[in-house]
């Protein structure tokens, strides 16, 4: 695979892409600004003026505040290339879902989200990048609340959606979205058209009242109806503290 550069005499913004490329095991090579680029070397990031001073057309500029974003958005097109027909998304669902996506059967990346709220959100700038002529999001059926959240969340955004039984998906830790996403991305699932309904079960809500108690220091634990918002998206659990607590 060709190479990418780190080429600045900014050092902290070389430390910054530094540290996402190895995150992101793409080869790299370190360079001064006034050293010559090795022929291998699809793209260069440097500092918005060492860009604009350069002669050859091969550098990405990058402001030190958006290195994670600008190195994403560039992995994505050198690992999946152009002309792109299918990019297909696994979800493992989970209060923090594993994330993976394939271009034409090409696992490109993967990661795991802080919240499934931010699902939607991660797959459109994917999508954005890449530029697929078609995509498809595969949802593994885990708890019922959750995945049907996403699958909501996705058919609100125009997306075709499938959900997938995730047995014998889960090969690793059972902790392990993000295999588990990888594998579900891989799988045919059941297509879905319409939203599908939300209904947290006793437990679920429980479990949330003993998280807003954890969160708001031992002094309050919300209600059943304000637990069953957060559960069903409604609400953030923030919004359902500060509303108790008013």
């Amino acid at each position: 695979m060709a190479r990418v550069a780190v080429r600045t005499d900014d050092f902290q913004l070389a430390y910054r892409l530094i540290k996402k490329l190895r995150q992101s095991k793409i080869k790299y090579i370190q360079l001064e600004y006034d050293k010559p680029l090795p022929s291998d070397i699809i793209f260069w990031f440097g500092t918005h003026k060492e860009v604009q001073q350069s002669s050859d057309k091969k550098g990405i500029p990058c402001d030190i505040d958006l290195v994670n974003a600008t190195v994403q958005k560039h992995i994505n097109l050198l690992l999946a290339g152009e002309n792109v027909k299918l990019l297909s998304f696994g979800i493992d669902t989970g209060p923090r879902p594993g994330l993976a996506w394939f271009a034409d059967g090409k696992l490109i990346d993967s990661l795991q989200l802080e919240d499934i709220d931010s699902v939607v959100s991660e797959i459109n700038q994917i999508i954005y990048y890449i530029s697929p002529k078609s995509s498809i999001i595969r949802i593994g059926r885990g708890p019922k609340t959750l995945s049907n959240r996403i699958v909501n969340n996705c058919l609100g955004q125009g997306f075709n959606v499938e959900l997938v039984d995730e047995k014998n998906t889960s090969l690793g830790s059972r902790h392990d979205h993000v295999s588990s996403a990888k594998n579900i991305g891989l799988k045919s699932g059941i297509r879905i058209f319409n939203q599908l309904k939300v209904i947290p079960t006793k437990g679920e809500v429980r479990e949330i009242q003993r998280i807003s108690r954890l969160a708001s220091h031992g002094r309050s634990t919300i209600p059943s109806n304000l637990a069953r918002s957060v559960a069903t998206g409604r609400l953030s659990l923030t919004e359902a503290i500060n509303l108790h607590s008013q």
